[in-house]
């Protein structure tokens, strides 16, 4: 006799299409529907690719968390009059508001029973409380970010600590997208190790390959064809430390006259970095290419990719630099350590040190030979390790038995 379906549901809010959201279209895309029956709880529908067999339920009202898993909740916004909130410590509108949100999500999850409720965003989040109110029989989160997202400390308070550590409690299993990502989580909020399972994001490396040549990338973005190219891509925003490319690239200059640097992305830091590009004299050597939906079009244009990040768990974008057979330079937080093998697939640096950023692309934009070498093997740990059906495979077993090793 045929088992039935298990009931799956993702549960993924937010108004963007992240790394969360792409994580969830790889599940999607690798769970067999005679196998699982699937329920996706999110704001937008339209994001997840058409697919006949997945029951959508949307959300009755947002709840994002612009600030990724260390965000405070959506619903601890405005959940008193204004006149009102002034008066109310912030602890105790963290807590009313993490409060409302639970129970609105415990009724939606009873209405929509699940065997399994996936979470993304794990951290300090309501749905795992919601979850085990609604008794679904198991829960699992997702950690797509770690602390140190939260750079100024605005979330490290004991109220909203507590409220971590009450929500990753209820997770019966953890997913940690890099063992960076596990540490963190298991020492912020002491969640048992052995309940935590690292699965390195992964992405399908035949999707990132060379389409065209370097002149041709160039032609089609505004790039000079000739001369050497570093690039970035990424939110216009703090972590991203674009700022110490710009300051590196600024030493670099007097050395490497036919150097460009190409940085692909929106944000709010945009016109920052243009003044700084103005102050250091980088006027006509950095450009800023706004948001490309066309990744792999900026990429064919590169010689070196650049991530100088203060924060990451694993980034998708340097995973689909390396398979695009790119040398990589990266900040040696989060899981980037993890990806690029030091000496092998390109150098990992210290974050916020330009000095050091600037060293390891004098020694890549010099030799032509190595940034060959480096790219290939880039390409080939991608394949072998970092590969979309591997992380769709173990995360599926979670789902089957349980935490894997």
């Amino acid at each position: 006799m045929n088992k039935p379906p298990i009931h799956l549901g993702i549960y993924c809010p937010g108004v963007g299409t992240g790394g969360p959201w792409r994580y969830v279209h790889s599940i999607l895309a690798g769970v067999d529907p005679a196998e699982f029956d699937v329920s996706v709880f999110c704001d937008l529908p339209g994001v997840y690719e058409p697919r006949p067999w997945v029951k959508v339920v949307p959300l009755s009202q947002p709840a994002a968390h612009p600030g990724g898993a260390t965000a405070a909740p959506s619903s601890a916004v405005a959940v008193k009059p204004r006149s009102l909130t002034k008066l109310t410590p912030k602890s105790a509108r963290l807590w009313v508001g993490f409060g409302k949100e639970t129970r609105r999500l415990a009724r939606l999850f009873r209405q929509h029973p699940v065997d399994i409720l996936h979470t993304q965003l794990a951290g300090c989040e309501e749905a795992p409380v919601a979850a085990k109110l609604a008794g679904v029989p198991r829960v699992i989160g997702t950690f797509h970010v770690d602390s140190t997202y939260d750079l100024h400390h605005e979330r490290s308070g004991p109220g909203h600590r507590l409220l971590e550590t009450v929500s990753n409690r209820c997770l019966d299993t953890a997913v940690a997208v890099s063992h960076a990502t596990k540490r963190d989580w298991v020492r912020r909020t002491h969640i048992p190790a052995d309940r935590v399972v690292t699965i390195h994001n992964g992405i399908d490396p035949d999707k990132f390959r060379r389409r065209q040549s370097r002149e041709a990338a160039r032609r089609a973005l505004g790039l000079p064809e000739n001369g050497l190219i570093v690039g970035g891509l990424g939110r216009l925003d703090e972590a991203k430390g674009f700022t110490y490319l710009l300051d590196a690239a600024a030493g670099l200059r007097g050395e490497f006259p036919n150097m460009v640097v190409a940085i692909a992305g929106a944000g709010p830091l945009r016109e920052p970095l243009e003044a700084q590009a103005e102050r250091l004299g980088l006027g006509g050597v950095v450009r800023f290419l706004g948001f490309q939906s066309d990744v792999q079009g900026v990429l064919d244009a590169l010689d070196v990719f650049a991530m100088p990040s203060l924060c990451e768990a694993l980034p998708f974008a340097l995973l689909e630099a390396m398979a695009s057979e790119l040398p990589a330079v990266g900040a040696a937080v989060g899981g980037i350590p993890e990806v690029i093998v030091e000496g092998e697939t390109g150098f990992v640096i210290p974050p916020r040190n330009p000095d050091r950023l600037a060293a390891s692309l004098r020694t890549l934009l010099t030799n032509a030979d190595l940034r060959s070498r480096m790219g290939t093997a880039g390409r080939e740990r991608v394949i072998r390790h970092f590969h979309e059906r591997d992380t769709v495979r173990k995360t599926v077993e979670v789902y089957r038995t349980g935490p894997m090793s």
